[in-house]
């Protein structure tokens, strides 16, 4: 390094510490991103067992063209009323053809740390949980 040039370093320095900001910064938003996604495939999988425990005997004499799915959305509903922050969790339930499965298909839209920064503020996150009804004797 010559004496000729005393400030070339700090544009070096200056650009090493955008880099570093950004790594950072990336870093949280995709640990964010990764716990939101936890959180809502644990909520689904909360949701379904739920609904699965609580819903009427699936396999009961039910016509297959009126599949008691009314009782899983009020076990939904039920569910998700515990947890204020699942206001925005949206379910669809379906029921298997032999009513042994209800399986959850569960879509969140959440804000994401520092997301504006990268170009989108919130991420839509989908999670699929399926539990098994239990029948009565």
């Amino acid at each position: 390094m010559s004496g000729d040039d005393p400030g070339s370093t700090i544009p070096l320095i200056l650009g090493f510490f955008v880099i570093a900001l950004l790594a950072v910064t990336g870093s949280i938003a995709l640990g964010d991103a990764f716990v939101q996604q936890r959180d809502l495939q644990d909520a689904c999988d909360g949701a379904a067992a739920a609904a699965a425990a609580t819903a009427v005997d699936l396999r009961g004499d039910t016509n297959a063209d009126d599949l008691p799915l009314g009782d899983v959305d009020t076990a939904l509903r039920d569910y998700l009323d515990r947890d204020p922050d699942r206001a925005q969790l949206h379910i669809r339930a379906t029921l298997s053809p032999d009513r042994t499965r209800v399986t959850m298909h569960c879509t969140e839209q959440r804000d994401l740390a520092f997301g504006a920064t990268f170009g989108s503020p919130t991420i839509i996150h989908t999670a699929t949980s399926t539990a098994s009804t239990h029948a009565r004797d």
